[in-house]
């Protein structure tokens, strides 16, 4: 039904954008970004994109980064997920990403 759907092309959409960030972004503020999760919202007009970061301090320069990536990510997004309209990207800081914990956001 509609709630499957919503979140399979909610899954393609991580996968689609964790590839692109590892493969085709160049930035070199964007190594760093570790996607965690993608929220679409019901209409499909909006989704917000969780991620975390090695140290707090990349947060500025990265924040800079990915408003300079986004309509690259979203014309990739175009062709790569069958979808009538590509969603709003919002990326949202999840927090600091502890290197032994398989990238889970802290819970200190």
């Amino acid at each position: 039904g509609a709630g499957q759907r919503h979140e399979r092309v909610q899954g393609l959409i991580l996968e689609e954008l964790r590839a692109l960030m590892r493969d085709d972004v160049s930035d070199p503020a964007l190594p760093a970004v570790r996607i965690m999760a993608v929220v679409l919202s019901v209409d499909y007009r909006h989704a917000r994109v969780h991620f975390v970061l090695a140290t707090e301090e990349q947060w500025r320069s990265v924040e800079r980064a990915l408003v300079r990536v986004t309509p690259f990510l979203r014309a990739r997004l175009a062709d790569a997920v069958e979808m009538k309209r590509v969603p709003e990207l919002r990326f949202v800081f999840d927090g600091v990403a502890s290197p032994d914990d398989g990238g889970l956001p802290c819970s200190e």
